[in-house]
Order: structure tokens, then sequence, then C-alpha cells
């Protein structure tokens, strides 16, 4: 075999000598599967020797014609394969519109089925009708779920005007303790502003000691709840605060807790009712019981002195038997003075009321008090807008009276007394009006054990106070229908306020009171 190609032949003879060579054996035919050569043989010397013919098979031709059939094979497999698949390809494509036609045929939707048949017309009309259905249908959807939006707005605000109306104060918090609604009424009786408490949890707003927030945790923790429990706490500007509270969880249809709902009753008005008419009822009995141990308690420490006198002029030449007559007869006066005092005290007071300029008062009360004020400073700060009220102008002057007194025994001789009346309305009344005064001194406080009580007769926190002065002045408040209050801090001093509401005042106009 001679590949295509090859550049020369070389034929020798059997001892390998050359005959000859020959070159460009091939022909032109690559194609061809018998290849021909022939060439002229000479001798070395140039003389010709004969004629040589080479014959064989063409390899490569015969290779190159079995790749060009594969190639047309191959070719003619590859389009009918193309045609397969494009044939898939438009079936699958063609299948929901396939399917669209089969379902408007299976419900009869009248769209005007074109003469020939249900075609390609048929398939576009209804797509064309379920998309203007389905557009349809969504602007339907639109509107009732506008409509529903509108329906939750009108619900939530409707919620918010009952809220907003109800008297009672109302806190509501979700399962994580996030406070959600705080009505006006909450707001007022708390004196928290509600923008400040909406989406804050309950502990940051009232701190860890406030009696709510125990309430509040009894509910999530322990869904433990309350039915009109009552205590007493603080407002933010320090005033007292009785509460009535109830607690409340909120579950979802499966029973699962979603929040806790607090009702908050403000009952302050109603315990200081309660505080004055269980005060006048102490000072009934206590009238009545003076009053039957009065005149045997006087007769006896006349007695007493009597027979100090009758010692004093029997033994009027001992003198060591003189001084203990004398301190008996002292003690037994000093008794007698405050058996006096507590009978005046428990004896009921009788108001006469008359038109009285308050400040008239307070001033004639400071300046009764001149002895006691050597080296005492007062500033005083009386609101010109105060009106006349109506009012015991002696009893009045009688209580602001005492409470100098006491603030000028307990700031000594290098102390600070202020003065103040302004007039205020009422946290629970806007409508109300109240004449406030202050007495506030910089001595040494009043003992926290005792400040609760300071206003009970024979309660003092002075080494020697009778307890009857405070008691007096709380007597003379509650007779005008007001109310009287301390706040004080050990070491730092004492602010005593008086509140007298106007509207009050003017009842005794009409009814004379007593207590």
């Amino acid at each position: 075999s001679i590949r295509i190609g090859a550049e020369s032949v070389t034929l020798s003879d059997s001892l390998g000598g050359v005959i000859s060579t020959f070159s460009q054996l091939t022909d032109n035919n690559e194609t061809s599967l018998i290849v021909t050569v022939e060439r002229m043989m000479n001798r070395p010397d140039g003389r010709p020797l004969g004629r040589l013919r080479l014959e064989s098979n063409n390899v490569a031709g015969s290779h190159l014609t079995r790749l060009s059939m594969w190639d047309a094979i191959f070719r003619v497999l590859g389009l009918i394969a193309s045609l397969i698949v494009s044939a898939l390809f438009l079936k699958a494509v063609l299948l929901p519109y396939r399917r669209i036609k089969r379902e408007a045929l299976d419900f009869n939707l009248d769209i005007g089925e074109p003469e020939q048949g249900p075609g390609i017309e048929y398939t576009v009309s209804t797509f064309k009708n379920l998309i203007t259905e389905l557009e349809e249908k969504r602007d339907r959807l639109e509107n009732l779920y506008r409509n529903s939006e509108l329906r939750a707005d009108s619900l939530a605000r409707y919620n918010e005007y009952i809220l907003g109306s109800i008297n009672s104060g109302v806190i509501i918090c979700d399962s994580d303790g996030i406070v959600t609604r705080f009505n006006p009424s909450a707001q007022n009786t708390l004196q928290y502003l509600e923008k400040d408490c909406r989406g804050k949890h309950y502990r940051d707003i009232f701190g860890g000691e406030h009696k709510l927030v125990s309430i509040f945790d009894d509910a999530l923790l322990h869904n433990k709840v309350y039915s009109r429990l009552e205590f007493e706490t603080q407002k933010v500007d320090g005033g007292r605060l009785w509460l009535g509270c109830s607690s409340s969880l909120i579950n979802d249809e499966s029973g699962g807790g979603m929040g806790v709902v607090l009702l908050l009753i403000d009952l302050t008005e109603i315990r200081r009712l309660q505080e004055r008419n269980s005060y006048s009822d102490k000072m009934v009995a206590l009238g009545e019981t003076a009053a039957g141990l009065a005149h045997e308690v006087r007769n006896s420490f006349a007695a007493i002195i009597g027979f100090a006198d009758l010692l004093g002029k029997l033994t009027k030449h001992d003198e060591q038997l003189g001084k203990l007559i004398a301190a008996i007869k002292e003690e037994s006066s000093l008794a007698e003075g405050l058996m006096s005092r507590f009978l005046s005290f428990a004896r009921p007071l009788y108001l006469n009321p008359e038109q009285i300029d308050i400040r008239d008062v307070i001033e004639s009360a400071i300046a009764s008090c001149n002895p006691h004020q050597a080296g005492i400073r007062i500033s005083t700060q009386l609101m010109h807008e105060i009106p006349r009220i109506v009012g015991d102008p002696t009893l009045l002057r009688q209580a602001v009276s005492n409470l100098m007194i006491n603030a000028c025994e307990a700031v000594g001789s290098e102390g600070e007394i202020r003065v103040r009346a302004r007039l205020e309305r009422e946290d629970r009344d806007p409508i109300r009006s109240v004449v406030v005064i202050d007495v506030i001194d910089n001595g040494m406080g009043i003992e926290p054990e005792i400040e609760s009580r300071i206003f009970e007769p024979f309660v003092s926190g002075k080494p020697h106070g009778t307890g009857l002065g405070l008691a007096l002045v709380k007597k003379i408040v509650v007779l005008h229908g007001g109310r009287i209050e301390v706040h004080s801090k050990s070491g730092k001093g004492t602010r005593f306020t008086i509140f007298l509401p106007i509207d009050l005042i003017e009842y005794h106009l009409s009814e004379r009171s007593t207590v």
C-alpha cells in the first residue's frame, strides 16, 4: 500500500544497491479507491532499464468515502429530530390554549363562536373573556378590600371613642407586656401622658415598685386576676392617690393569652369622704367621752389644788414642804389646763360663715406669731386673683396660726418659712376651684413612722407636745369642707397644704355645720 501524500519510494536490489528513487507517487485523485503509479527506470549510467507500474488500494480515499456517508446519515437524523422537537414544543405551547378551549366548551361560554368552529379564534375569544371576567373580579375584590378596610378603621375609631368616653381608666397591654391602649381617664388619673406610654413596656413606664407592675406580673406570669383591688399609691406630683383596680386576661378563640386589660377607678375622693366621716364619728365619740369625764376629772383637780392650798397654810414655816406643795399645785394646774384644752378640742365647733379675703386671714395669722419669729425669715406669696370665699375667719385664722407656730418651733432661730396661697382646679373636677394654702419650713421634718398619724389627737413629733394643735387644724379644715395634707422629709423640712373648695364653702351659708 502506498500512503497518500508519501514523498518518495526507493527501490533497492538484494545486495542493498539502490536501483531507483520515485517521487510524487500519488495522483491527484485522492478520493479514488485504487492508486496507479507508472515511472521509467534507468540505470545509474542513465541508460533505460524499463517501465515500473505500481497499483495500490487508496486507504485514505476509502476513509473519506465512509465519512461522507456517515455525515449524510447524521444530517438526515438531525433533521428528523429537529422536526420531532419542534412538534413537541408547539404542542406544549398550545396546550394551555387547548385547555382553555376545552374548559370553555365544557362550561358552554357564550363567546360568539366563529363559523369555522371552535378553533384558534374561539380560543382567543375565550381567553379574552376570561381576562375580562378576572379583571371584573379583581375590581370587585379591591372594592371589598377597601370596604373592609373602611369598616375596620371605623370599628377601630369606634373602639377609641368608647375608651375615650369611659370615666374609668383603661390600660391594655399585649402578651409581651407592651402597652397598646392608655385612655384619657387613665392619663388624667395617673398623670402619665398617653404618648409616653403607648408602645412601651409597663415596667419602663411605672418602675419596678409600683403596685400596677405587680398586678400586670400576676396576670401575665401567673394568670392571676383581681376584682376591685383597692390600694394607695402616689401621683407623679407626689400627691396621694387611692385606686380601685380590676384586671382581666384577653384570650383568643383557642384560649391562648393575648394580653391583659386593667380597669382603674379613682377612689381618692371617696376615701377622703370616708376619712372625713370617720373623723367626724371619732370626734363625736371623743366629745361624748370627754363630756362624761370632764366633770369628775376637773373636780378631782380642784380637790387636789384645794388640799395643796390647805397643806401650804398648815406648813407655811416648812420651806422644803412648801416647795413640794407648790410643785403639786403647778402640775395640777398644768394637767387641768391640758384637760381644758382637750375639752375645748373635743367640744363641737360651730361655723359662723361670712365673706372673707383669705389673704387677710393669712396675714393676720402670721402677725400673731411675732413672738416666735425672732431671727426666722418668713416669705409670703399670695396670689391676687383669689376670690373672696365663705368661711369662719376666726377658725381659719386659728388653723393657720397653729401651722405657723409649729413651723417656727421646727426651724428654730435660723430657719425659713414660706407661706403661699393660690387658686387651683381640682384634679377630679376641672370645673371646681379650690383655694390652696401652703406652709413650708426647712426644719428637721417629721419622722416617717408618725407622719401618717400626725393629725390624730395626742400624736406629736415634739418631745413635749400635746398632739392637739394639728388635730384641731384638721378639725377646722374638715368643718370648712376641705382637707389638709402633709409632705415631710426627715432633716429637710415639712410642707402642710390646706385645700378649701369654694363651692363647698358656700354650703355653710344655708346650713350651720358642726364637727
